[in-house]
């Protein structure tokens, strides 16, 4: 089967409208070059190039006077969404579940930090009693206070 390009399924748009319609559908573009009204539809209506079900639906629901593209293109977008079924969930191993929950585990245990992240603070602390004096006062007020031994400034 030949694949329809954009411009056929204008055509097939208006044969249609103009069956539904017949000498009111004419009418409506007296005078005015058919190819150019064609092109506007095609044009106006290009959004639905990749999905034609919205023209479809459009072309079941036309009304009782002939539409322009602008009420067509309000028909078209009036289709309802698909309706998909959900899939049911995949039935689960509850070995492969225990082994996959005890990797995690092994996984959260070896990325958890070992220290509270006060560490640096103790040895501070702890190289003051020890009596080291190279210690400025700034870095051990701040050793402190992490540890609150000391109120914060």
């Amino acid at each position: 089967m030949e694949q329809q390009t954009f411009t056929d399924v204008i055509e097939l748009i208006f044969g249609k409208l103009q069956v539904r319609y017949g000498a009111a559908w004419l009418r409506q573009w007296d005078g005015v070059d058919m190819n150019l009204v064609k092109s506007d539809w095609g044009s106006e209506l290009l959004g639905f190039a990749n999905n034609l079900e919205p023209l479809r639906y459009a072309l079941r629901h036309l009304p009782e006077r002939c539409p322009n593209v602008g009420q067509f293109r309000a028909i078209a977008n009036g289709c309802p969404l698909p309706q998909f079924k959900q899939l049911a969930a995949p039935a689960t191993d509850p070995a492969v579940v225990a082994e996959q929950l005890a990797r995690q585990t092994e996984i959260r245990k070896a990325i958890t930090p070992r220290e509270d992240g006060k560490e640096w603070a103790r040895r501070i602390v702890a190289r003051l009693k020890n009596g080291d004096t190279s210690i400025s006062r700034y870095a051990a007020m701040s050793a402190r206070m992490a540890l609150g031994m000391e109120a914060k400034l």
